[in-house]
């Protein structure tokens, strides 16, 4: 196979007709319920990009063993996928317990999408295994400008989960350049630190509102609050990088002012060009009032997450279901605040006109989605034979 045949290749093995209808007229009445679907949703290119690599490197590696770092993406059915074609995992919840002591230069090892730790990269160039790197180049945007802040003397500031491998692999990357960082999470968490910019709170009280990881080893806050520069993980909610941007340059400005804020100040938007797209998208779906909005992704997948938040602003009934397994007379969901799995009765109005909006997470097959839009289709009492939506 060429190198261009892979992502249709790829894409295809996760192909589904009611989906492929749904993603080219946006819509479907089916008795009582009307079926909504955004412009843009579901596999990205930095996905169908690292899907093609691994099958490519599944051809090229034949009959050698190969591991994945970690997970891929972050969608259950995939690495599911990845295990059944013979592939190990060295970290995670699939790892195998002492594989990563066992590597030798005849293992292939594959970097997952969302990059890695400079240590894991260091360990791996030691056993000499042969690495296939799938880092997607959106990931790679904001390491770039990362060392940019590095070379001009910035503490970076990141938007992003603790916990999340893309943002562990910045925060890698600067310590090990010899950097100092701190994360936050949310507006909440941005507005405490505006206030120890502005003054108002201590430091200390930061380290208590702050996950006990976000902060860089070593982190003097008189030294290096004095000049931050902002980037995301890509995929966060776009519209609340731009208020922490907002909030962080205000609080600089206020103690600097103009002269100051130029020279102290850096803001650059790191956001994945496919999380904006898809939740400008959703966004777009959720202005036409549904009655209910479900969000289909892995619960670790950070950009579902967010594109689960789209429906808060308009008070819409908005749930983050896994999968078809989560969808049944009693919904599982995770909840967006406490991140928990939760469960809810009477979810799905049983009479009359029913509108129904759904997107999926940049790491979510067609396959899944089309799933949980049947399964919520039969629980509403209409049938989606596939004979009527082939394309």
């Amino acid at each position: 196979m060429t190198d261009e045949s892979h992502p249709t290749d790829v894409r295809m093995s996760y192909r589904d007709p009611l989906v492929e209808r749904l993603r080219a007229d946006g819509r479907l009445q089916v008795g009582r319920l009307e079926l909504l679907l955004p412009q843009n949703f579901g596999f990205c290119w930095g996905v169908d990009r690292a899907l093609a690599i691994v099958e490519k490197a599944r051809h090229e590696h034949s009959g050698r063993r190969m591991w994945l770092l970690n997970s891929l993406i972050h969608n259950p059915r995939v690495n599911t996928d990845m295990r059944a074609n013979g592939i190990g995992f060295l970290k995670g919840e699939h790892a195998t317990e002492g594989a990563m002591e066992s590597l030798t230069k005849n293992d292939v090892v594959i970097v997952p999408a969302f990059s890695a730790e400079v240590e894991d990269m260091q360990e791996l160039e030691t056993r000499g295994v042969d690495l296939v790197d799938t880092t997607c180049p959106w990931v790679i945007k904001p390491h770039k400008r990362t060392l940019k802040y590095l070379r001009e003397g910035f503490t970076t500031v990141i938007h992003g989960t603790v916990d999340h491998e893309e943002t562990r692999a910045t925060c890698s990357l600067v310590q090990h350049e010899g950097g100092h960082y701190i994360v936050v999470h949310d507006l909440c968490e941005a507005g405490a630190l505006g206030e120890v910019l502005r003054e108002k709170i201590d430091f200390g009280e930061l380290r208590r509102i702050l996950h006990p990881e976000a902060f860089s080893s070593g982190f003097d806050a008189e030294v290096h609050l004095e000049r931050i520069g902002i980037i995301n993980q890509t995929t966060m909610l776009a519209s609340e990088s731009r208020a922490i941007g907002d909030l962080l340059r205000d609080a600089l400005l206020e103690r600097d002012g103009d002269s100051g804020l130029e020279e102290n100040f850096r803001d650059f938007d790191t956001i994945c060009r496919a999380t904006q797209d898809n939740q400008d998208a959703a966004i777009a779906v959720i202005d036409g009032q549904p009655d209910l909005f479900l969000v289909v992704g892995g619960y670790d997948s950070s950009n579902t997450k967010n594109l689960a938040r789209v429906g808060d602003a308009q008070n819409i009934p908005s749930y983050h279901v896994e999968g078809p397994d989560s969808v049944d007379e009693v919904l599982s969901f995770r909840d967006r605040a406490s991140g928990e799995i939760q469960r809810a009765e009477n979810w799905l109005p049983q009479e009359g006109p029913l509108r129904v909006a759904f997107t999926a997470g940049a790491s979510t097959p067609d396959t899944i989605l089309g799933r949980v839009i049947r399964r919520v289709a039969e629980l509403a009492g209409e049938s989606l034979p596939d004979s009527r939506l082939t394309v």
